[in-house]
């Protein structure tokens, strides 16, 4: 899916969809890890400390949601176009967010 076929799918539903997928701080990390490189899982895994099971349960679910694909035959996990469209977006939101509390931080100074 390009970028141009992400965008053209956004509706009411993506939003609420993207809250559910990182409504869990660890996808958002692997969301960020892959972002900078391609990654194995036994890479994820040490890199995250996490157990087999409970990354496998995560990487499924970004895989469902396209948001990651895995390569074949070298097996490593990489961000979709729409994985990028979200890391952008949430990139976005984290700067809006961070201007109100850096007024804020000032005015207490």
């Amino acid at each position: 899916m390009s970028a141009a076929e992400v965008l053209t799918e956004v509706n009411e539903e993506v939003i609420p969809r993207v809250c559910r997928i990182f409504s869990n701080s660890t996808r958002y990390k692997i969301l960020l890890l892959l972002d900078k490189e391609a990654r194995t899982f036994t890479n994820l895994m040490k890199t995250l400390s996490l157990n087999p099971k409970v990354l496998n349960d995560h990487l499924n679910i970004l895989i469902a949601n396209k948001v990651i694909a895995k390569s074949y035959p070298y097996n490593l996990y990489t961000l979709t176009p729409f994985g990028h469209v979200i890391k952008d977006a949430l990139d976005e939101l984290h700067t809006r967010l961070q201007e109100p509390l850096k007024r804020l931080r000032r005015g207490r100074s």
